[in-house]
């Protein structure tokens, strides 16, 4: 599935579990379309959408990003568990998480658009 992906751009690679964030967020090319999809696990829970791990498509037309899904509709696409640490705990732990959800995101968005 990887290989129909394009990576445009990793736009966020943070790893500092001594200040609490390990965020990884990249851009992607997909039939056409970029998708942008985040993963970042700080303090602080947003409300309502998450928007800390989502996936989100840029919308030619109207010039925004729209949000597609967030992390618990992305976790049914999930080939292997994925592992949400703590904050403060083994950053390379939280970082083999985001790339896992880096996967499960492209699984979401073929889901939705198709191979």
């Amino acid at each position: 599935m990887a290989q129909n992906f394009k990576l445009i751009k990793t736009l966020q690679e943070v790893n500092d579990t001594n200040r609490g964030k390990v965020a990884l967020v990249e851009m992607h090319e997909y039939k056409g379309k970029v998708f942008k999809f985040r993963f970042e696990n700080s303090n602080g829970d947003p409300c309502g959408f998450d928007y800390k791990h989502a996936a989100s498509v840029f919308n030619k037309e109207q010039d925004e990003w729209k949000n597609l899904g967030d992390k618990s509709e992305i976790n049914a696409f999930a080939t292997q568990p994925i592992d949400y640490a703590d904050y403060y705990g083994n950053g390379a732990k939280i970082m083999r998480g985001a790339k896992a959800f880096m996967e499960a995101c492209k699984g979401y968005v073929v889901a939705l658009y198709g191979k």
